[in-house]
């Protein structure tokens, strides 16, 4: 894990991407209650974009293995597209990349016939539209910001996707199966909401170990 220092301070200050780093230990049991209000309050998906914006340190728990971390809001795909995230990991094998397509927390995975609900619909062909500009122009997007390009190192066609939707709770257990069949075909995880919140959780529970056990230690 990076530690902050002098040292790591003038490393991050020659990344160039170093406006979209992120420094994941950074979240707090308020930062969890937080979010919790405003998946109840929010109207619309950019009501839960503006948050998330202002609060990237919970788009990117799940991201493992990585040196850093990083969240783009509103990426450019050309004049034709605008992801909701880019998120990304940089690890000794260098860039993994992941889009992000936000909808609505009010919004239901599936319909009531069990098939895909029209905002998960959505979300899926607004992921496959990014994929088709990447394949027509992978090397501009992968090449450095300061070659002209739009700086996503490393960068695949198929970028993995994920679609956050809906509350947990709103889930019917009967689509569970359908949706493992989608994750599986299309390299795209469809999570609800719920699926941040515990990432966040578990990262704040495992600082509370972390730094019970450094207390045990000191004191032994």
């Amino acid at each position: 894990m990076i530690k902050r220092g002098l040292d790591f301070t003038e490393l991050l200050a020659k990344d160039p991407l170093k406006d979209f780093f992120v420094w994941w230990d950074d979240i707090s049991a308020a930062d969890v209650k937080a979010f919790e209000k405003r998946l109840r309050t929010a109207r619309t998906e950019h009501d839960l974009q503006s948050f998330l914006e202002s609060n990237p340190k919970l788009l990117i728990q799940h991201v493992r293995g990585s040196h850093a971390r990083y969240v783009i809001p509103q990426k450019r795909l050309g004049a034709e597209y605008v992801t909701d995230f880019m998120i990304g990991g940089k690890h000794s094998g260098g860039f993994e990349w992941q889009a992000v397509e936000l909808e609505s927390s009010k919004a239901p995975m599936f319909n009531k016939s069990g098939y895909p609900g029209k905002y998960l619909m959505h979300a899926i062909f607004q992921i496959l539209d990014w994929r088709a500009w990447l394949q027509r122009n992978q090397n501009y997007a992968a090449r450095l910001l300061a070659e002209g390009g739009l700086g996503l190192t490393d960068i695949v066609a198929r970028v993995p996707g994920l679609i956050l939707i809906g509350r947990r709770g709103e889930i019917d257990p009967s689509t569970n199966e359908r949706r493992r069949q989608l994750v599986n075909e299309l390299a795209i995880e469809i999570h609800s909401y719920d699926f941040l919140l515990e990432w966040a959780k578990g990262r704040i529970h495992a600082k509370a170990t972390s730094q019970g056990t450094d207390e045990e230690g000191k004191n032994a």
